[in-house]
């Protein structure tokens, strides 16, 4: 098996309705204009520790067994190198204020480098 390396991109930021999906593995978290980068990324952890994986990518799957392993391990990785939305500061904080009614994700998409 090789060493698996990702990309993990942030793609959107919108209400989950305007999301059209995407054929790789992608994640969404909910955030606010509050949202700060440790909590961003500690976000996107716990979506791929929950396997709250979509797209059409067998590695993400549950029986995917040493390359599904490996791949979640990559995710990991990509996010702690790729996710840097701000160097300082509240990336979302052009959002408006929050809203219950209608809560807002960023959605992130992985690709092998």
């Amino acid at each position: 098996m090789d060493r698996i390396v990702l990309n993990c991109q942030h793609v959107t930021t919108c209400l989950p309705d305007y999301w059209g999906g995407h054929h790789a593995a992608h994640i969404q978290v909910p955030v606010s204009r509050d949202t700060t980068m440790k909590e961003l990324r500690q976000m996107l952890h716990s979506e791929l520790n929950e396997g709250a994986v979509a797209g059409n990518d067998d590695r993400t799957r549950e029986d995917s067994g040493d390359d599904g392993d490996a791949w979640f391990k990559a995710a990991h990785a990509a996010i702690n190198r790729d996710v840097r939305l701000a160097k300082r500061g509240k990336p979302f904080g052009y959002l408006e204020p929050e809203s219950e009614d209608e809560p807002v994700y960023a959605f992130f998409v992985f690709t092998d480098k």
